[in-house]
């Protein structure tokens, strides 16, 4: 199991990546969502806007991305724990104990594959994020 840093952004996830890149080196890249599957339904302004973005080097793995919730961006949503498990049963036993007196904010589907995610709020108002089959 891995715990990672997941940071969302108002749109300025690509200027923030690059300022992280020149403080800690390392590899970075980017999705957007003007190449998601479902683009062309999009505003044409949205397309710019970062999916997932990483930056990983020898001692950092960081992720962000523009898309916060429905409810926006506001202080205490913007950075999240991301929970990457290369199988399933052990992520879904973490799951149930941290959604425990929390508020599940996406569920963990009934047959999780790779590339599945899950969202919640813990007890205490931190934000996870759940990966199926590793993440990079």
């Amino acid at each position: 199991m891995s715990i990672y840093p997941f940071l969302t952004f108002n749109g300025n996830c690509k200027e923030a990546m690059r300022f992280y890149q020149s403080c800690f080196g390392g590899e970075l890249h980017f999705k957007y969502l003007g190449d998601a599957p479902y683009a062309d339904n999009l505003p044409v302004e949205m397309k710019h806007l970062v999916l997932h973005a990483s930056l990983v080097s020898e001692h950092i793995r960081l992720f962000a991305s523009d898309m916060p919730t429905e409810d926006g961006l506001f202080k205490g949503n913007s950075i999240s724990l991301l929970v990457s498990m290369a199988q399933n049963d052990p992520l879904a036993a973490v799951f149930t104990k941290l959604s425990k007196q929390g508020e599940v904010t996406s569920p963990l589907a009934g047959s999780t594959g790779k590339g599945q995610w899950a969202t919640l709020k813990d007890r205490y108002a931190v934000q996870w994020i759940f990966a199926v089959g590793g993440y990079s």
